[in-house]
């Protein structure tokens, strides 16, 4: 009985932990332009990459994967915490969200503020499986307060021509396959889930979850149609995200989970004191000036629109909105290109010299496809990374294999 409860604690962390500001407004995006077609297209590739993982990855493979990469899997974090902290101004500023909520209190302040604790205090395993069913649970019962919605009308069409999905579907099925394996919440749930059948968990409930986003849209204005089950829901997830990403990178993480990511500051020739206080004082000081430069970037992109133009694919809604959701889109570049572009080049072992101008010239096509309106970008930036990918196949250097057996690695 025990071992059931944790097998559904840790699917419903990861539940919660991969329900970001993704999940919560791109089938806001999706449906506007592509009808539910577009939805399908998102979600499929998402549950199944994420599923995926827990079947294809060993607590071993893991335990080497983590280990090699992880600074990038650090990055991949505190990327996704700083994106999750820029979806709460624009949110705050342009999507009212502060009012739905019947409270003074600016949430996305309390959403960089909270993660802080999980600087020094790590938390168990259980505390995290617990906090994690908990959110998710809270979910389903706010999806159940806001209703069906679009779901009982779900729109066949939209505004962008099908074909244009044909270039994008597999772009953001790119993304989605690759990117788990960058997140530490996987690998942590996958070392310490008493079975993989978590991820079966997790595609269930996350399922869940995207059907909830998708239930918001509002087909009369192409919007996200806020209320405040909804919007309880984004300070919700968004919140646990940043604590759970937090929560893997901090150097307290050594202590519950001994594997993890964690950055630790460079100690040498300082004294203890000095030691300690870099390692409260440095994430703390990093979160302030990250608070301003969001700050401004959502100035600049929802009040000064045309320092960074939302172009056509955002032009069916007022200029302020678009100018956001186009940032948003760039944001989504990181996930969609960036991160599993170097992931692939860098198990393919392509030299920095070819990996780093590849990624650049793609991003470059993929903003243009993902804002720009010329979805047929997208493959051309895809082909990019694949060609950089094969261009170095022939001097590849295999590692040997590794079996386990009986819990040794042998080669």
């Amino acid at each position: 009985m025990r071992r059931s409860v944790e097998i559904v604690g840790w699917g419903l962390y990861l539940a919660s932990s991969w329900t970001w500001c993704i999940g919560m407004f791109l089938p806001i995006l999706l449906l506007r332009w592509w009808g539910w077609q577009g939805f399908v297209a998102f979600a499929v590739p998402n549950i199944l990459g994420c599923v995926a993982f827990g079947y294809i990855f060993t607590p071993e493979t893991s335990r080497r994967f983590v280990e090699r990469f992880a600074p990038t899997m650090r990055w991949f974090a505190w990327v996704t915490i700083a994106f999750q902290s820029w979806f709460g101004s624009w949110a705050d500023r342009k999507l009212g969200m502060q009012g739905l909520l019947g409270t003074s209190v600016n949430w996305s302040d309390l959403c960089r503020l909270l993660p802080l604790l999980f600087l020094i205090v790590p938390c168990s395993a259980r505390f995290w499986t617990i906090a994690g069913s908990t959110c998710t649970v809270t979910s389903f019962v706010l999806f159940a307060q806001s209703g069906l919605g679009a779901l009982s009308d779900p729109p066949v069409v939209g505004s962008m021509p099908p074909l244009s999905l044909a270039w994008a579907a597999p772009f953001m099925a790119f993304g989605f396959l690759l990117c788990p394996a960058l997140d530490p919440t996987f690998h942590r749930a996958l070392q310490q889930s008493p079975s993989q059948h978590s991820f079966a968990v997790f595609g269930v409930a996350f399922a869940a979850q995207l059907l909830f986003a998708a239930s918001a849209y509002n087909a009369s204005t192409g919007l996200m149609f806020l209320a405040w089950p909804i919007a309880a829901q984004i300070v919700l997830q968004t919140t646990f995200t940043m604590c759970a990403m937090v929560s893997v990178t901090s150097p307290a993480s050594i202590s519950s989970w001994p594997s993890a990511p964690a950055w630790f500051p460079r100690l040498s020739g300082r004294s203890l004191l000095i030691g300690f206080a870099s390692v409260l004082g440095l994430p703390v000081v990093g979160m302030a000036l990250g608070r301003f430069a969001l700050d401004l970037l959502t100035a600049i992109t929802t009040d000064v629109p045309q320092m960074m133009p939302a172009s056509e694919l955002l032009a069916s809604v007022s200029n302020a909105t678009s100018a956001g959701e186009a940032t948003y889109l760039r944001w989504l570049g990181l996930y969609g290109i960036i991160f599993p572009a170097w992931l692939l080049l860098k198990l393919r072992r392509v030299p920095a010299a070819i990996a780093w101008p590849a990624i650049f010239v793609a991003a470059a096509a993929a903003e243009r496809g993902m804002v720009g309106a010329r979805t047929s970008l997208l493959m051309v930036a895809l082909g990019i990374i694949v060609i950089a990918a094969l261009w170095q196949s022939d001097k590849i250097i295999k590692e040997p294999e590794m079996s386990v057996e009986g819990g040794r690695s042998q080669a």
